[in-house]
């Protein structure tokens, strides 16, 4: 069952009964596993009744007037399912080049593509010692990878080459690395949640500069509560962390910001699932969730105002992990049945991510 909302905000949402626990238990990962559900927790207030000569309370007349009056996703749109992962464990880091769709199984140690509709193993590490988790082309043949156990590496898709770069931060091992982000300016973000929870907010975003091939890395902003996908605006001014453990994205200014008006603050607070796993921004500056327990994906804009929020098909798995836009489609993963969905999207990939 495919549900949309339109731009003008966001439709009412079914609850689910899950236990969020289940989700951990039996799944033996280093670092711990990723997962994430991301539901708007702001929604365009609908105003109390009043008299004719009454004015909107004041959150109220906070809200957007109105949204253009079209869809993110046309509601009579099917989901495709792209293929398939047998015996998958954790799918995650989807990345095109060109129109090949590459990406990683984290509990696997493999980073795959599909050909054909069909997933192929690419690179496969036999001993998992390698947990590549996050994964993005920095040119036509490299995949920089956060890898949970390893800490960043990269891997070249022509010689089949897996390469730790940097496993510590200033002699301090990596707590265990999960997603990232390119910024356009030859750098990247990424997240170091490690065990970092609500009650132990030790996670990291570091900074990594690959232009220059030294891949020089430094600590950005700490204090998160397990940093789970990261993305970036359109505009590059603007990080968005899918800060898991307190169900929320966090806007953090980035290094191209100069001005001091804005600080780190959230931009959603979310509802139901466990919180935000892959976040994406599109080329108008739209944010997207992955929402983990829930089945969906949920999209605010850059003010945190709902869009739209789009469910996978009935009976489709609701640990939506990682998601991408790509030649006019969403693209989605669910791990529990090892699959890729995708659906038509008016929307655009963010040029710089």
């Amino acid at each position: 069952m495919l549900m949309i909302a339109r731009r003008k905000g966001s439709e009412e949402m079914t609850s689910t009964n899950l236990n969020r626990r289940d989700f951990f238990k039996g799944v033996a990962l280093t670092g711990g596993v990723a997962a994430a559900g991301v539901l708007i927790g702001c929604s365009e207030a609908a105003p109390a009744e009043t008299k004719q000569n009454e004015t909107r309370s004041e959150f109220a007349q906070a809200a957007p007037v109105s949204y253009a009056d079209d869809y993110l996703v046309d509601p009579k749109t099917e989901w495709e399912k792209v293929c398939n992962v047998p015996e998958s464990g954790l799918i995650e880091g989807m990345n095109f080049q060109g129109d090949v769709l590459w990406f990683i199984d984290v509990a696997k140690s493999k980073i795959q593509k599909v050909v054909n509709g069909e997933a192929v193993d690419v690179y496969v590490d036999g001993e998992h010692n390698a947990m590549p988790n996050g994964a993005k082309f920095i040119d036509d043949h490299t995949l920089l990878i956060t890898d949970r156990a390893q800490g960043l590496c990269t891997f070249d898709i022509n010689t089949n080459e897996y390469k730790v770069l940097r496993s510590d931060y200033n002699g301090v091992k990596f707590l265990g690395l999960n997603d990232l982000v390119l910024d356009g300016q030859g750098g990247a973000y990424f997240t170091d949640p490690g065990q970092s929870d609500y009650l132990s907010k030790d996670g990291a975003v570091y900074y990594v500069n690959y232009k220059d091939g030294d891949f020089a890395v430094e600590q950005f902003a700490t204090g998160f509560a397990y940093p789970n996908g990261i993305t970036i605006s359109p505009d590059g001014n603007f990080l968005y962390v899918a800060e898991f453990n307190t169900n929320s994205i966090i806007v953090v200014p980035s290094k191209l910001y100069k001005e001091a008006k804005d600080t780190p603050y959230v931009l959603a607070r979310l509802v139901g699932g466990h919180g935000p796993d892959g976040v994406l921004t599109d080329a108008s500056g739209i944010v997207y969730g992955a929402h983990l327990h829930a089945g969906e994906v949920v999209a605010v804009d850059a003010k945190g105002w709902p869009v739209a929020t789009i469910r996978l098909p009935e009976n489709a798995g609701v640990l939506v992990s990682n998601l991408t836009i790509h030649d006019g489609y969403l693209y989605v993963c669910e791990f529990s049945q090892g699959n890729i969905w995708r659906i038509a999207i008016n929307a655009e990939p963010n040029p710089i991510a």
